[in-house]
């Protein structure tokens, strides 16, 4: 069973600032909120990373509060929620104003037999930390919709930043977006939507796509 850690309380109003930079846009030194109503889809990403310390798991999940993110899902079945589902914060790109951002722990190939950006040793999605990410995309859609928010689609960070081609990696995207976001909550992709230098869903992620890895 996945647990939800609610961090939203101890968040800093605005975010703790990272190499001199908000992690937010501000508007009067606050945090934007954002209308509901323009609020329209998820955007799935990888951290590229597994957090520690491995031997103090409730240290390493408060490492959300850090993220800017509407909720990380660690492979340990923990869902933390570190900011507002209202919040403009700066986690997708031109994805930004119009979605929510989830972040699955974890450091996956984009596509088979790749290598990791990194360097490092990929990460299995095994049966926890996919179910993990299911419930998280769950929550995002549900308790978005219960705040007003039309939400409908899904979409890769690589759509926004085609610095980064691998997020959120294909195992992630066949099974928490295509097997469980758009069966099980609805949800539709717009595989050759792009934004900026972003680059369109592959064909090694989704069969129905055009576009090449």
């Amino acid at each position: 069973m996945t647990t939800f850690l609610d961090l939203r309380s101890e968040q800093p109003d605005p975010f703790t600032p990272k190499n001199g930079k908000s992690p937010s846009k501000l508007v009067g030194g606050k945090t934007e909120r954002r209308d509901p109503s323009t609020i329209t889809g998820i955007t799935v990403h990888q951290t590229a990373c597994v957090f520690g310390p491995a031997a103090d798991r409730a240290k390493a999940h408060r490492r959300a509060l850090g993220i800017p993110a509407h909720a990380v899902a660690f492979r340990d079945g923990v869902v933390a929620l570190p900011c507002d589902l209202t919040w403009y914060v700066y986690t997708s790109n031109g994805f930004n104003a119009t979605t929510l951002g989830l972040e699955i722990e974890g450091i996956y190939p984009g596509k088979p037999g790749g290598k990791v950006w990194s360097g490092a040793e990929p990460t299995p999605l095994d049966a926890l930390a996919r179910d993990t990410a299911r419930d998280a995309l769950r929550y995002l859609v549900e308790q978005g919709r219960a705040l007003g928010m039309p939400i409908t689609r899904v979409y890769a960070h690589r759509q926004s930043n085609g610095q980064k081609p691998s997020d959120p990696g294909f195992e992630i995207w066949r099974n928490v977006v295509l097997d469980f976001g758009v069966p099980v909550l609805g949800l539709s992709t717009d595989n050759a939507r792009t934004i900026g230098d972003g680059k369109p869903i592959p064909a090694e992620w989704d069969a129905t796509s055009r576009a090449r890895y």
